[in-house]
């Protein structure tokens, strides 16, 4: 098979949507000889930072000797760039024979069903992690936790909960409290759990609850003890442990998810994977976030941020705020099923002029509606509309003095980065 000939047999499941369940998953595994059973994890769910925190958790690993997995979702920079082992992506050549494999057992699949295109790429993922016996895999869950494809793994080290916020709520539930029942669907004992510190209470309660009721104790690191030592576009420092951590990535946000996934280390190094503090200097400074308040230019401003509910549009606006920019483009996108009215009004102060688009995903919001609701939210602001992506990345540079950001849905900040990173 050749690999645009597989691309096009994994987009082909993407019609059949969301699939909750891990039936599909487990028949698949056990037809491949259970891949997933040789093979350790970190474990990370959550609403926000999950991307952010995975890839350090990587990088940190990295450095410290370890070949380390990394599957996450979505795609930005290509879809096989959401499997990596030290940092480097599948080959075409790899994920098209493992994607061969996929199709020949589907008429075994049985009264399990046809997978989804998501369980398709996970269980592409735990193939070739197997196939490059990779000592350690850091594995992002996709939505939830309890039913989400990755979590047919066994027990991991850690099972780490970044922020939870209100998001998906038709299929993980209405308040911060059941979408975080659904994520401590990753705590399996023996694990170590781990949270970040800007956990909101009402999660922080049910992740405490879940880890006590498998008699496991919860790691959250402390703020206070990690101060700020400069914050700029593109880099955050600060000091921790007594390490000068030093982020190329922006938003103080940055520093709770990097002092999570320290925690995180630390704690598969008392399960056989230590990392100094040298190496977690060294994995921080090396990491890496596309999409993620990502700074393409300086001057004038290019940013692109993929957040798509309100805890991080908020994270968003804090960091162009503390920065003293506005008046900005805003390139704009974002899918149906989000709270668009809430994420709308966080950004159109900052804005002098918005062009809407519709993203390229079935759950798209049509760019008429989308700019109706930033009419109501800023009704003092210039709005236009153009259905493609491409053709409003054209509109916003045709000022060619004015500042920049692209946001709303990870598909349009992803589908717009590469036009703009060569």
């Amino acid at each position: 098979m050749k690999y645009t000939r597989a691309l096009e047999y994994i987009d082909s499941h993407k019609s059949g949507g969301i699939k909750p369940g891990l039936e599909r998953m487990k028949r698949i595994l056990e037809l491949r000889g259970n891949p997933e059973r040789g093979l350790r994890f970190i474990h990370v769910a959550g609403t926000n930072g999950k991307g952010s925190t995975a890839r350090m958790i990587q990088s940190m690993l990295i450095a410290g000797g370890y070949k380390t997995g990394l599957y996450s979702s979505p795609s930005v920079t290509g879809l096989r760039d959401t499997i990596t082992v030290d940092g480097a992506a599948i080959s075409e050549e790899d994920f098209s024979d493992i994607t061969c494999l996929l199709k020949s057992h589907q008429s075994d699949m049985g009264g399990a069903g046809e997978m989804s295109e998501f369980e398709l790429i996970t269980a592409l993922a735990f193939i070739y992690f197997e196939k490059q016996h990779t000592d350690i895999c850091v594995v992002e869950c996709g939505l939830g936790g309890r039913d989400d494809a990755t979590n047919v793994i066994p027990p991991p080290l850690a099972a780490v909960i970044t922020p939870v916020s209100l998001d998906h709520a038709a299929l993980l539930g209405t308040t911060i409290t059941q979408i975080t029942a659904n994520k401590c669907g990753i705590i399996k004992p023996p694990c170590t759990v781990i949270t970040s510190p800007a956990q909101e209470i009402e999660g922080l309660a049910v992740i405490m609850e879940t880890a006590a009721r498998h008699g496991l104790t919860v790691g959250i690191p402390s703020v206070a003890s990690a101060p700020i030592k400069s914050l700029a576009l593109g880099s955050t420092e600060f000091i921790y442990d007594d390490m000068n951590i030093h982020l190329p990535l922006t938003g103080i946000f940055q520093r709770d998810n990097a002092l999570t996934a320290i925690q995180a280390v630390n704690a598969v190094g008392q399960r056989g994977f230590p990392v100094s503090k040298q190496h977690i200097v060294a994995g921080l400074r090396a990491a890496q976030m596309p999409c993620r308040q990502e700074v393409i230019r300086s001057s004038p401003l290019i940013m692109i941020d993929g957040a798509h509910n309100p805890h991080g549009v908020a994270a968003l606006a804090r960091t162009l705020s503390f920065h003293s920019i506005d008046g900005l483009t805003l390139v704009v996108g974002m899918l149906a099923d989000k709270d668009v009215a809430g994420c709308m009004s966080l950004l159109a102060p900052l804005c002098r002029r918005a062009i809407c688009c519709t993203p390229d995903n079935p759950r798209a919001l049509p760019a008429s509606d989308l700019a109706q609701i930033l009419h109501n939210a800023a009704p003092e602001l210039t709005i236009e509309i153009t259905e493609s992506p491409t053709a409003a990345l054209r509109l916003a540079q045709s000022d060619a003095q004015a500042p920049v950001l692209i946001s709303g849905s990870f598909y349009l900040a992803a589908a717009l980065r590469q036009l703009l990173v060569v």
